[in-house]
């Protein structure tokens, strides 16, 4: 079936319906604002403590254009601020990024919920207060190119890309009959429903894969490669056993701590240390969390080969072998060995173990640590005393033992990382289908029957 098609004089839409209107944004409802306050103690929202609510933190807001409720936070509310409650089928919206593919994300709320929802202040919400627009339709079409384009064009900033609300307002949105909206609607629910599926049974398969990777590691830096090697008590109280021939030190007898300051200048090569990368060069990364000062004498060295361990973050894993000679943060630790008997790769493996970790947060001393589930911790401020850590006991193959471990645990890894490699590829082929699909919709280009 054909139909008679116009210019939407939108350039990145081109075509649209003929019998589709134009309208702005603002002329579908009216935005609102999110909270300025920081989340608060666990409170109760109740009669008795009816000054604290449910909190979308901005961090956790967006996931495929659905909104993450696992992680909601406790804010206090003010009384001049209590008429910016989510309401069902509000759309959100992200107005600050740390780049413009995240700033002007979209995300319908379609959850009822006892106690009343607010917003962080980095986003806006759109109460959908016209009759003749559809709030799943809307949220659909800001999601993909068409209304993404828009807020990427018109956003701006340096360190964070902001969006005003005063051009969101302006966004040009493409306005069907509303039962062809809802029609549009429900066709994107069933395919893109599809396609998430997909994607998470790929991202599942990615999550198993870690796991193995972190078994293998695990058990080759504590119990070797073969599996007829005689076992006996292990001495470390983080693990039970080890091969007969290897015997245990503590870190301090293997490692010597680096003090080296960068004073005077030796060095501008930032190196940036991160749960998932280990050390990288600052100048590749691809967000700003961890900024560092223009003074550059304020850092301590790190050489090729040297460990540095970030003594806040130890207990999820920022730990890692450095390649370069540059410069890091006064909070990290950095370590080395003179011991011709200690492969640094063999102990990068090793001091970054789940089961190590598990020590350091016994160590760790600070306020509070995060849960991120499967495990995992995260945003946590609980430093490791770097006297303490040089107390724990450690297993010592010998060095050419350790260098075959390192080996063997190289081409594993190469295999593993081939393998996610093809998985986050079609994770990605995946997403780009899924925006394209939406946004064939949305601009009219598909035409969908009722289902």
């Amino acid at each position: 079936m054909e139909r008679k098609m116009k210019n939407s004089s939108i350039p990145w839409i081109g075509q649209i319906p003929e019998h589709w209107k134009i309208v702005r944004l603002k002329n579908i409802g009216s935005f609102y604002g999110g909270l300025t306050g920081k989340a608060g103690d666990d409170f109760s929202v109740n009669e008795e403590n009816d000054n604290y609510a449910l909190f979308i933190p901005f961090t956790n807001i967006f996931n495929n254009e659905k909104i993450n409720y696992k992680q909601l936070a406790k804010v206090k509310v003010g009384s001049d601020e209590k008429q910016n409650e989510v309401s069902f089928g509000d759309i959100l919206f992200l107005m600050s990024s740390e780049d413009s593919e995240g700033i002007g994300k979209s995300s319908v709320y379609l959850l009822q919920l006892e106690d009343p929802i607010y917003l962080n202040s980095f986003c806006k919400g759109l109460h959908v207060n016209n009759d003749s627009a559809d709030s799943s339709y809307v949220n659909y079409y800001m999601s993909c190119a068409a209304g993404h384009e828009y807020t990427k064009t018109y956003a701006n900033g340096f360190i964070r890309i902001n969006l005003r609300q005063e051009m969101l307002s302006k966004c040009p949105l493409l306005m069907p009959p509303l039962e062809e909206q809802e029609t549009i609607a429900a066709h994107l629910d069933k395919k893109c429903g599809e396609i998430d599926e997909l994607i998470e049974v790929e991202q599942q398969m990615i999550s198993e894969l870690e796991s193995y990777r972190q078994a293998v590691i695990t058990e080759a830096v504590t119990h070797g490669l073969n599996p007829d090697t005689r076992m006996v008590e292990s001495d470390c109280d983080w693990f039970a056993s080890h091969p007969s021939h290897w015997r245990t030190e503590k870190i301090r007898n293997l490692f010597v701590k680096r003090t080296e300051k960068n004073n005077p200048i030796r060095t501008k090569e930032r190196l940036s240390l991160s749960i998932d990368k280990g050390i990288t060069l600052y100048a590749d990364k691809t967000t700003n969390l961890d900024r560092f000062k223009d003074d550059f004498t304020q850092y301590q060295l790190a050489h090729p080969n040297d460990i540095v361990l970030n003594s806040m973050n130890m207990i999820v894993g920022a730990v890692g072998k450095s390649a370069y000679f540059g410069c890091v943060s006064p909070v990290y630790y950095v370590i080395y060995s003179k011991d011709a008997n200690v492969n640094m790769d063999f102990y990068g493996y090793l001091l970054n173990t789940p089961i190590i970790r598990d020590v350091y947060h016994k160590l760790g001393q600070g306020i509070y640590a995060i849960e991120r589930g499967d495990g995992r911790v995260n945003t946590c401020r609980l430093k490791v005393d770097y006297y303490e850590f040089s107390q724990i006991k450690v297993p010592v193959p010998p060095v050419e033992e350790q260098n075959t471990i390192v080996s063997f645990l190289k081409e594993k890894e190469y295999e593993i990382d081939e393998l996610v490699k093809v998985k986050q590829e079609k994770i990605e082929t995946l997403k780009q289908y899924r925006q394209s699909l939406i946004f064939e919709a949305v601009t009219g280009k598909h035409i969908i029957s009722q289902e």
